[in-house]
């Protein structure tokens, strides 16, 4: 059974969640987030690197993202898991587990964030490089 925690989304980073999934800088890393379940997004450098990894060569870019979504979203579910794991010990907004996801990087972070406007918690995927021009901008945790 999924481990279940309680988020707070007034303590993590904000960022403008809308804007970067309207101007793909994120993606979303599943067709559907389940029910309880927080929306998780992954870096437009995390998408392109998991396409030219694993698209064969005259492959049609709609039958490589058929493959990739299923094993992207068992992996999602996994990190979250592991990073639900995580809080029960040490509760935190970044986490960074040692994966296979992205072959440029064995080191896959999770950032925890909070959408500016909607204050619903999201969590972002990507290697330390990817996630960093993203979480630069964001705010610091809120105080209130």
């Amino acid at each position: 059974m999924p481990q279940s925690i309680t988020l707070n989304p007034k303590i993590f980073p904000k960022l403008d969640i809308v804007s970067l999934a309207q101007t793909g800088k994120i993606l979303r890393a599943e067709r559907t987030t389940t029910k309880n379940g927080i929306p998780a997004f992954i870096t437009r450098e995390g998408w392109n690197e998991l396409i030219l990894h694993h698209a064969r060569d005259g492959e049609p870019l709609s039958l490589t993202t058929q493959k990739i979504l299923p094993a992207l979203e068992q992996s999602v579910a996994r990190l979250l898991g592991e990073a639900a794991q995580a809080s029960t010990e040490r509760p935190a907004s970044l986490y960074t587990l040692e994966t296979d996801l992205f072959p440029s990087n064995t080191q896959t972070r999770l950032a925890l964030v909070c959408d500016q406007t909607h204050h619903v918690a999201c969590a972002l995927i990507g290697t330390p490089k990817h996630l960093q021009h993203l979480l630069h901008g964001a705010s610091d945790r809120a105080t209130h």
